[in-house]
């Protein structure tokens, strides 16, 4: 550059920020969204509705954020260089999204966390069945999920897991000797062996 020469002068810091790479604040609430996507999505009937909804909105808001800085930096020349340089931090986000959304299609979260869970919770399901109608010391975790309103049943044992559902409510049933009794206002889904899921209907 010529000694007389003018150097150009300081982009605004807005423009700063959208042609720069994701970064302390952008990519922490990807990895929240998917942390809170994920353990919905481990919880029988998806979890809390409300932490649902602020996930989702969460996840919006990220993506809608992320494409605007994107289409800015791709469509300047100096936003194009800071592609380059900072592609790691760019694909970041979108290599959460799809390592959250596969396992979720799936049903993989579900599953791990109940088969993390299964042993504890055959421990106490058959300690309830084998007791009193119910237990004064409901709230409790057992193996990964939070338990509430455990109680013994004609065939087995069934209890709710704490912050599922909006208006209804999911647990677990263990039934040994095949689907459990009809009730009004209850649901039962078979997941595997004597393992059912519970819905307590609004």
């Amino acid at each position: 550059m010529p000694e007389n020469a003018t150097p150009p002068p300081p982009l605004p810091a807005l423009t700063r920020i959208l042609i720069g790479p994701p970064g302390k604040v952008l990519l922490p609430l990807v990895a929240l969204v998917a942390l809170i996507i994920l353990n919905n999505s481990s919880l029988p009937g998806g979890g809390s509705f409300q932490l649902l909804l602020m996930g989702l909105g969460l996840a919006y808001g990220t993506i809608i954020v992320w494409v605007a800085r994107f289409v800015v930096a791709l469509f300047r020349s100096d936003g194009r260089s800071m592609l380059r340089r900072h592609w790691v931090r760019w694909a970041a986000a979108p290599v959460m999204a799809v390592a959250v959304i596969g396992p979720v299609y799936a049903d993989l979260p579900f599953s791990a966390r109940f088969a993390l869970s299964e042993s504890s919770l055959e421990s106490l399901a058959r300690t309830v069945a084998s007791g009193p109608a119910s237990t004064d010391d409901a709230d409790q975790w057992v193996g990964l999920y939070p338990l509430t309103s455990i109680s013994r049943t004609e065939d087995g044992a069934r209890f709710l897991v704490d912050g599922t559902g909006f208006l209804n409510q999911y647990g677990f049933a263990w039934s040994p000797k095949g689907p459990p009794a009809e009730e009004s206002h209850t649901d039962y889904t078979h997941i595997q062996g004597p393992w059912y899921i519970w819905e307590m209907q609004w």
